[in-house]
């Protein structure tokens, strides 16, 4: 169980530094869709990313939680998760790509944290 909240510790960090690269290089990318025959794959990217950054949350903060019991990881996992979902969901459609891309780098960033907290805690543990 160790090696694989480990591994999903590493994902969701992994994941979550390409959601920020993303987001903070979004106007680049964007310019170079045309370029690169990707047209309307932006929301396709997103559904993506919110995978790539749901799963390792459930696979690590969640049993790293019952392992350690340290509340911290999985609040500051929660709350990334939760502020991902509203700036893709909500922020986004409603007040547009700058309002959006703020939301989710916050979020990136509550959601590494979440990872490396987890990350140190679960190395503690015995099994």
């Amino acid at each position: 169980m160790k090696s694989l909240i480990r591994f999903a510790d590493y994902a969701g960090m992994a994941a979550s530094t390409l959601c920020l690269v993303h987001c903070l290089a979004m106007p680049l990318v964007l310019a170079a869709f045309p370029l690169l025959g990707l047209g309307g794959s932006h929301h396709a990217l997103h559904d993506m990313l919110l995978l790539a950054v749901t799963a390792p949350v459930l696979l690590a903060l969640v049993p790293g939680y019952l392992k350690h019991r340290d509340p911290a990881a999985v609040l500051l996992g929660g709350a990334g998760l939760g502020a991902f979902l509203v700036a893709v969901f909500v922020v986004g459609p409603r007040w547009g790509e700058v309002a959006e891309t703020v939301v989710a780098v916050v979020s990136s960033v509550l959601l590494i944290g979440a990872h490396l907290r987890n990350h140190r805690y679960c190395k503690d543990c015995a099994s």
